[in-house]
């Protein structure tokens, strides 16, 4: 059986097994929340720090490419993300490396775009102000860490969207394990 004929044997199970349809919307929809990689389930009305961990954030955003996905290549949230901890000084990289956090619950919503936006960019300060308080650091964001942001910005627009290959871009497994190692050895004494 090839993957069309498996994809369709299973829409047909959900289409005419009302058990199974309301199992699946029980874990869908869930009071309006959204089900991380790890099984939690963010209500944006009631955010719980609890309900934030490091696992989910270094998943989702290794897999949410940067530009809104418009570069000749796959380029992840983070790994931008651990290049800008890597260019700020040490007190500042754990607040660089989640800088763009929120974005794992929230998506990566280009600038121009988001600005658009004001009922987005109010939750995302929300959720943005539970995480640094979980991970004990500031909000807003430094100085030195928006400019670490811009710098990348320009540096990431001229290796990856000119095409000119200033550094090596990372698989989605890659950049979720280096977010990681990143943030082990910034929070491990």
């Amino acid at each position: 059986m090839n993957e069309a004929e498996i994809m369709k044997r299973e829409v047909n199970k959900i289409l005419t097994t009302p058990e199974e349809l309301a199992n699946l919307d029980s874990l869908l929809m869930v009071d309006g929340c959204i089900r991380t990689s790890t099984g939690k389930y963010i209500n944006f009305n009631f955010i719980k720090m609890e309900d934030i961990c490091i696992e989910d954030i270094a998943h989702s955003l290794s897999m949410q490419c940067r530009f809104g996905g418009h570069l000749p290549e796959f380029y992840s949230v983070a790994q931008h993300s651990v290049h800008c901890s890597q260019l700020v000084d040490e007190e500042y990289a754990l607040e660089a490396l989640l800088h763009d956090a929120s974005e794992a619950y929230m998506l990566d919503i280009p600038k121009p775009l988001k600005t658009f936006l004001p009922d987005y960019e109010a939750m995302e300060e929300k959720m943005m102000g539970i995480i640094s308080k979980k991970y004990g650091v500031p909000h807003p964001l430094s100085k030195s860490v928006k400019s670490a942001d811009a710098l990348m910005l320009k540096l990431e627009f001229k290796s990856i969207m000119l095409q000119k290959n200033l550094f090596n871009v990372w698989s989605m497994e890659e950049s979720k394990q280096n977010f990681i190692e990143r943030y082990e050895e910034l929070t491990t004494t």
